[in-house]
């Protein structure tokens, strides 16, 4: 036998990460384009000023949250995938 048993389901772990990789940074670009769009936005209406501030508010920490996960998985494809 030429291959390690290990070679294939390790390769496609590593296609896969990439791909999940690749698709949270353009999730990442998508909902950075709809915070910035919102920061942009005035309400003189004092409740939908509120319901923008909260809207904003949770974009920021979904993005923040995303960022790290993505971070984390970067790290893993870096650690894990060097040779693949």
């Amino acid at each position: 036998m030429a291959t390690t048993p290990h070679a294939g389901p390790s390769t496609n772990i590593c296609a896969q990460m990439r791909r999940q990789a690749e698709l949270s940074k353009k999730e990442l670009r998508n909902e950075r384009r709809e915070l910035s769009g919102l920061m942009h936005k005035h309400e003189t209406d004092p409740i939908k000023a509120q319901q923008l501030r909260d809207k904003i508010e949770e974009l920021e920490n979904k993005i923040e949250n995303d960022e790290a996960q993505l971070d984390a998985l970067l790290g893993e494809i870096a650690a894990d995938c060097s040779g693949h």
